[in-house]
């Protein structure tokens, strides 16, 4: 049987969130609780609509699980939960879902330049190819400072 509940977050269906327990998204998004430890949740989410599809590892907090992922949740997102039927690996594998070593954690495969822009909310473009024009003229006008600094450092160094 499945519902729109995590198992275990509505007493009335009488259930039990555990490792195995999984969800779908009506856009092919899936999540697969990987562990139950104390009241912390380890699960992964998989961005099918990626290719190959893209693994997400996270944790949190029960309640907070299972208010996010619940019917009724705040984003307004309706996951269809499955407590007593196996998580459908070869949709990850038929996709194209890559094998070998995961990170644990999604900010793991940021880089510091990707968190920066993140909290900063900063909006990039790509870096034009032609730089020509730039090192010309910056080297050219700043010769002076940069021949005017080292020999003041040389001096400092006597």
């Amino acid at each position: 049987m499945s519902t729109h509940d995590v198992p275990g977050a509505n007493p009335s269906n009488n259930d039990e969130l555990a490792m195995g327990a999984w969800a779908e998204h009506d856009d092919g998004s899936l999540i697969f609780v990987e562990s139950t430890e104390g009241d912390r949740v380890i699960y992964s989410m998989f961005d099918m609509a990626k290719t190959p599809p893209v693994e997400y590892r996270d944790a949190m907090a029960q309640p907070t699980f299972e208010k996010t992922f619940s019917f009724g949740n705040d984003l307004n997102e309706v996951w269809t939960w499955h407590d007593k039927t196996p998580f459908d690996w070869n949709k990850i594998i038929k996709a194209g879902g890559q094998d070998g070593p995961r990170h644990a954690f999604a900010e793991h495969v940021e880089t510091a330049a990707d968190r920066v822009r993140d909290s900063l909310r900063l909006h990039g473009e790509r870096v034009s190819r032609d730089l020509g024009h730039r090192a010309d003229t910056v080297v050219a006008r700043s010769g002076g400072v940069w021949d005017k600094l080292s020999r003041a450092i040389a001096e400092l160094g006597k």
